[in-house]
C-alpha cells in the first residue's frame, strides 16, 4: 500500500480493507457508496485533488510526445530519435550547442526548423526563438510550420501578435524569422535556428557570399543571443538558457560549418556538440575529426550502413553515388565537403577513346569555345575543343521504345581535338575559319559551334553569325567550377574517353581549378549541351543526372 492510500485508510473508517484496489484506493467511490458526502471515496469530485491526476497534468510533454501530437504520422527513424534526444536537452537546458550536418531529402528542416521551435515556445513561452536561412521566404514557410504546430497542440497565440515572422504566445514569448542577412535588429532570442544559410553550390563556394554570412552572424546573429551566463548578485555566475542549432547539408569547406570549427581553435571556443550524419557509415579510422574543445555524437552504425534505409536503402545510395560522383557525394552525402584529391578531376578517370569494331560516327560533333582576347600574354587564353557523341552501335526503333528502361543506350562522348591560343578580335575569326575548313575537308564538320554568350562571345557571334552555319550562343550559367562539377560526375562514370590530340585539355583537366580553366570551360559547355541533345534526341525520359543541386 502506498503513501496515498495509507493515508485514505487511516482519514476513513471504513470501506473494509478487502474493498480496497490493488492500488490501495476505496473500489466504490463517493457514486456508487450508500453513504455520500465522504470526499476520500472519489478523490476529486468534491474539490479534493488526487495527487497523481496532478502531477500527471502538470508535467509538460517530451518532445516525442509533442511530435506524435502535433504530426501523428512522423516516422521515428533512428536517427531521428538520436538528433530528438539532442534537441530534448536544448529544450532541458542541459545543452547549449548543437550543430548538425546530414544528407539532403532525410527531414532535417521539419524536425529542427519546425518542430522544435514550437517544442520549445510550448516548454518556454515566455522566450523566443530565432529561424533564420538563405532567404526570408524560407524562414517566414518555417516559422508559419512552427506556429501550426504550437497551435494544434492546444497552446494559444497573442491576439495582437500571429503574424508568420513574428508571432507571439499569451505570454509575451514567440517566434521570429528572418533571412541569413535579414533584419533582426531590436529582437532578441533564446533560441537560435540556422537551417541552410546558402542557397546552393555557387552561394556556397562563393568567397564574397561567404564573407557576408560571416559578417551578418558576427555583427548581427550572435549579437541577439541572450548571454549564456549572468550575474547572479554574489559574484557567482548563473546559467541562462541560451541555444544555438545549426543544420545544413554541407556544400563546401569553407561554409559556415568550417568557418565555426575554425573558430574553436581561438580565445573564445564555444563548445559545439557535433551530430554529424554521413549517408553511409564510414570506418571509425576513416571519420572526421573534430576540434578538441567540440565533442561527437558516436554514429550508432556499423561500418557501410545506410543512414535511414526507410527512406534510402543502400542500393539507391549506391545509384546516387554514381551518378552524382565522388565530389558532390563525399560533400552532400557524406559531409566531407572536399575529396581526397582535392580536386575536380582525378587523373584516373582520364581515359583513352572507346574500343570499337568498326568505324561508327558521331552525331552529332560540336566545336565548344571560351573566348577571351586582347592579343596580350597577361589576358586569358581562347580555349577550342572539339568533341563528338558516338552514335549507339544498334540504333533501333526497338532500342529507342527502351530507351527509358533499362536497356537505356550508354552515353559515350569523345573528345578529339583540343586548343588554346592568345588571340585577338581578328586572329579568332580566323583561327576558327580556317578550322572549320580543315574540319570540313577531313570529313568532321561540326554540326554546331558553341559559344559562351559572354566576354568576347558575343563579339564573334555578331562576325560569324552569316559565314558559320551553326553557331549557337551558350548562356554562362554559374561559375566554371559549378559547371566543373556537373560534368565531373560523366568522366568519373566512364562515358567521357580522349584521343591523343586533345592533350591540351587532357593536362588542364586535373590542375583544375588551379592554372588555366579555358579549356575545361569549353570541354565543359560542349560536354552538357551534348548530353543534353543526346537523351532528348533519343526520346530518353530518365534524366542522366539527378538533380544534384536541390536539397
Amino acid at each position: 500500500m502506498g503513501p496515498t492510500a495509507e493515508l485514505l485508510a487511516a482519514r476513513s473508517p471504513w470501506p473494509p480493507k478487502a474493498e480496497l484496489q490493488a492500488d490501495g484506493l476505496p473500489t466504490g467511490g463517493l457514486l456508487h457508496s450508500p453513504h455520500h458526502g465522504d470526499p476520500w471515496r472519489d478523490p476529486g469530485l468534491l474539490g479534493v485533488p488526487d495527487p497523481t491526476l496532478t502531477l500527471a497534468s502538470t508535467a509538460p510533454l517530451s518532445f516525442r510526445a509533442f511530435i506524435a501530437e502535433a504530426y501523428p504520422r512522423y516516422g521515428f527513424h533512428r536517427w531521428a530519435l538520436v538528433l530528438i534526444a539532442l534537441l530534448q536537452a536544448i529544450a532541458d537546458g542541459q545543452l547549449s550547442r548543437l550543430i548538425v550536418t546530414c544528407p539532403p531529402r532525410l527531414g532535417k528542416s521539419l524536425l529542427v526548423s519546425k518542430l522544435f521551435p514550437a517544442y520549445f515556445i510550448y516548454r518556454h513561452p515566455h522566450l523566443f526563438a530565432a529561424i533564420a536561412s538563405y532567404s526570408g521566404e524560407l524562414a517566414y514557410a518555417h516559422s508559419r510550420e512552427a506556429r501550426h504546430f504550437y497551435r494544434v497542440t492546444g497552446n494559444q497565440l497573442s491576439k495582437d501578435s500571429a503574424a508568420v515572422g513574428n508571432w507571439l504566445t499569451t505570454q509575451r514569448g514567440g517566434c521570429i524569422a528572418a533571412g541569413v542577412d535579414g533584419p533582426f535588429t531590436g529582437k532578441g532570442y533564446s533560441l537560435g535556428v540556422i537551417d541552410d544559410p546558402y542557397k546552393g553550390p555557387a552561394d556556397a563556394g562563393s568567397a564574397r557570399v561567404r564573407s557576408r554570412i560571416e559578417d551578418w552572424l558576427k555583427a548581427v546573429w550572435f549579437t541577439r543571443a541572450e548571454p549564456q551566463f549572468t550575474d547572479a548578485g554574489d559574484g557567482a555566475l548563473q546559467h541562462n538558457l541560451s541555444a544555438q542549432v545549426i543544420v545544413l547539408t554541407r556544400w563546401d569547406h569553407e561554409d559556415v560549418i568550417g568557418w565555426l570549427l575554425a573558430q574553436e581553435t581561438g580565445d573564445a571556443p564555444q563548445d559545439w556538440h557535433i551530430l554529424n550524419l554521413p549517408a553511409i557509415a564510414e570506418h571509425p579510422a576513416d571519420r572526421l575529426s573534430f576540434p578538441a574543445s567540440c565533442t561527437l555524437e558516436p554514429d550508432w552504425r556499423a561500418p557501410g550502413e545506410a543512414l535511414c534505409p526507410e527512406r534510402f536503402p543502400l542500393s539507391e545510395l549506391l545509384k546516387i553515388r554514381s551518378r552524382v560522383g565522388s565530389f558532390w557525394w563525399n560533400a552532400l552525402y557524406q559531409q566531407r565537403p572536399s575529396p581526397a584529391t582535392g580536386s575536380i578531376f582525378q587523373r584516373a578517370w582520364i581515359r583513352p577513346p572507346f574500343p570499337r569494331e568498326h568505324q561508327r560516327r558521331y552525331a552529332p560533333l560540336v566545336l565548344s569555345c571560351d573566348l577571351s582576347f586582347k592579343g596580350e600574354e597577361q589576358n586569358d587564353h581562347c580555349g577550342f575543343v572539339l568533341m563528338g557523341l558516338l552514335l549507339p552501335d544498334a540504333l533501333q526503333p526497338t532500342v529507342l521504345a527502351q530507351a527509358a528502361g533499362p536497356l537505356a543506350p550508354q552515353l559515350e562522348l569523345e573528345v578529339i581535338w583540343a586548343a588554346r591560343h592568345h588571340f585577338d578580335l581578328p586572329q579568332t575569326i580566323r583561327f576558327l575559319l580556317s578550322t572549320l575548313a580543315a574540319l570540313d575537308a577531313q570529313g568532321l564538320r561540326p554540326q554546331a559551334v558553341l559559344i559562351e554568350d559572354a566576354a568576347n562571345g558575343p563579339a564573334v557571334q555578331q562576325s560569324l553569325k552569316r559565314k558559320v552555319p551553326g553557331l549557337l550562343p551558350i548562356p554562362a550559367r554559374g561559375s566554371k567550377e559549378s559547371r566543373a562539377h556537373a560534368v565531373s560526375p560523366l568522366l568519373e562514370a566512364g562515358q567521357v574517353r580522349f584521343h591523343h590530340r586533345a592533350a591540351p585539355l587532357v593536362e588542364e583537366l586535373p590542375r583544375f581549378p588551379k592554372g588555366t580553366k579555358d579549356l575545361v570551360d569549353a570541354f565543359g559547355h560542349g560536354a552538357l549541351w551534348l548530353e543534353t541533345r543526346y537523351w532528348r534526341g533519343l526520346g530518353i525520359k530518365r534524366d542522366p543526372l539527378p538533380m544534384l543541386l536541390t536539397r
